[in-house]
């Protein structure tokens, strides 16, 4: 039997054999049988030929537990196939399923965490372990309220300190592969957010991206592993450095006949998310190398600027126009239940077409450049894409409102986007908006690297701090060498905005 079909073995079987539970369907409750809860009918009405009586509807008492702040008590389940480990493992390893591995394939295609790591998990004990080390973490963080508390972070250091050894050891094996290590290295990446240490995040990362650079070309281009890895890393990559603006992507996407616009980066048409959410991956990872190599230059006019330099930022002009272009066409032809991915990749896209013009100073004059060529002021965010990214964002945040909350994500970057719109606008009821939203209920508390939370912590002491200065356009300008700092990320910046260091005194001696 091929892995696929052990999974969906698996996933039958643990749908006949769930528990039973209280909220299954009438029918059920009155034979007695364990219901599996499908809807509109289950399962067992229907394989019997029995009319499934529904289920019953929620009671005040049990909104107000599904609205309390409070975490609820997460219920996990044996898994009804054999897997080696303890009941507990196996508990967990099944909690992973229905619960952590929905949050970490937020707003992107599932296959990586729903499909392939528990592929490589069922043959590969060290990915097994650090699976049922995730799952036991992303437990521990939900009932922590979204953080793991000091009471359970002893026993995660345990387990983070047991995944380490057991990878150690599998690279000393003669048999060793890299797609474990490099799996190993993503679960490892979540084990550190999940536990708040972004410098062991940001290391664990650049190890695998380092591995994945070095082995990608000698892969086989038939494995069902490399596209996936190739994507996932390849967003990451982006993400981590827009957490640490010092940190150059560690993969190169580009090739140089497209970064002098002899070879195009976007097709003439866009066909799907997946082929939308590839290009636009490219066009984030070619932008972050842009503008972090060439930061010297920022701020410059356009007389000042290296012909080469503009040269290229009027390719990826051209290319970002011509995705968001091909992009409008493509959206409305998705699914319902694809509108949120597309969403996803829209409010990207626009804000790192931002990013570009926020970097392309005026005058535009120059042969070949068109007048649209340049951002309003150097400092400042087109407002008209601003007010239509913030419009996306909310209603994202709509759509979501009908699932379950997602508490933990990856690299959807809204909390990224939403931290540098209320940093870089000049518009006080955008900011706020900002703000809202990242305190909405539906917005992720945490996303990879980036905590709202201390989002807008950021954002609201600056705007305490700016309020009396009525010369300050926007908190960035006021922030010049608190927001900005050389390492450290985000803890950096609220490191320096909330613990400000006191002026140093004149000294009273002579010279």
């Amino acid at each position: 039997m091929s892995d696929r079909e052990n999974i969906r073995a698996m996933a039958k079987n643990t749908r006949k054999s769930m528990p039973k539970v209280r909220t299954g369907c009438s029918t059920c409750k009155q034979r007695r049988i364990k219901c599996d809860e499908g809807k509109p009918s289950c399962r067992n009405c229907a394989r019997t030929g029995r009319r499934c009586e529904g289920y019953p509807q929620p009671t005040a008492s049990d909104n107000r537990a599904l609205q309390s702040s409070q975490p609820l008590e997460i219920r996990v389940y044996n898994l009804p196939f054999k897997v080696p480990g303890s009941q507990a493992d196996r508990q967990l390893l099944h909690f992973y399923c229905c619960e952590a591995a929905g949050g970490l394939s937020s707003y992107s295609d599932p296959t990586l965490w729903n499909s392939i790591i528990l592929q490589q998990s069922h043959h590969q004990p060290v990915i097994r372990h650090a699976l049922v080390t995730l799952s036991a973490l992303y437990r521990d963080y939900l009932q922590g309220g979204n953080s793991i508390l000091p009471s359970a972070s002893d026993a995660a250091m345990q387990r983070i300190a047991r995944c380490h050894r057991q990878l150690r050891l599998y690279l000393r094996s003669p048999n060793a592969t890299p797609d474990t290590p490099l799996i190993c290295s993503i679960l490892f990446y979540a084990f550190e957010i999940l536990i708040g240490d972004c410098n062991s995040a940001t290391k664990h990362l650049n190890n695998g991206l380092t591995l994945f650079k070095q082995c990608r070309d000698t892969w086989d281009p038939n494995d069902e592993l490399l596209p996936y890895l190739n994507s996932f890393f390849a967003q990451l990559d982006v993400h981590c450095s827009t957490f640490d603006d010092s940190r150059t992507p560690v993969l190169s996407l580009v090739s140089a006949d497209e970064t002098s616009g002899i070879a195009p980066v976007v097709p003439a048409e866009l066909t799907s998310l997946d082929q939308a959410q590839t290009v636009l991956t490219k066009l984030q990872n070619w932008l972050m190398h842009h503008v972090i190599t060439h930061l010297p230059h920022k701020g410059r006019p356009m007389n000042e600027l290296p012909s080469d330099i503009l040269h290229e930022r009027f390719v990826l002009y051209q290319q970002y126009q011509r995705f968001l272009f091909g992009l409008e066409f493509l959206l409305p032809t998705l699914p319902s239940d694809s509108a949120h991915r597309g969403l996803i990749i829209r409010i990207q896209a626009r804000m790192y077409h931002a990013v570009l013009l926020e970097n392309i100073p005026e005058p535009s004059a120059g042969p070949g450049l068109p007048p649209t060529f340049r951002a309003s002021t150097p400092t400042h965010w087109p407002s008209d894409s601003l007010q239509a990214t913030l419009a996306d964002i909310e209603s994202l945040l709509t759509i979501d409102t009908a699932s379950t909350r997602r508490s933990f994500t990856l690299c959807s970057q809204l909390v990224a986007i939403l931290y540098f719109v209320g940093l870089k606008t000049d518009n006080p009821r955008s900011r706020d908006m900002a703000i809202s939203l990242l305190q909405h209920p539906q917005m992720p508390p945490k996303d990879g690297l980036w905590d709202a939370r201390k989002a807008v912590t950021i954002i609201q002491t600056m705007m305490h701090r700016t309020r009396a200065q009525a010369d300050v356009a926007t908190l960035e300008d006021a922030g010049t060498g608190i927001l900005d700092p050389d390492e450290g990320g985000l803890d950096e910046v609220l490191r320096r905005v909330t613990n400000p260091q006191p002026a140093v005194p004149p000294s009273d001696d002579p010279e």
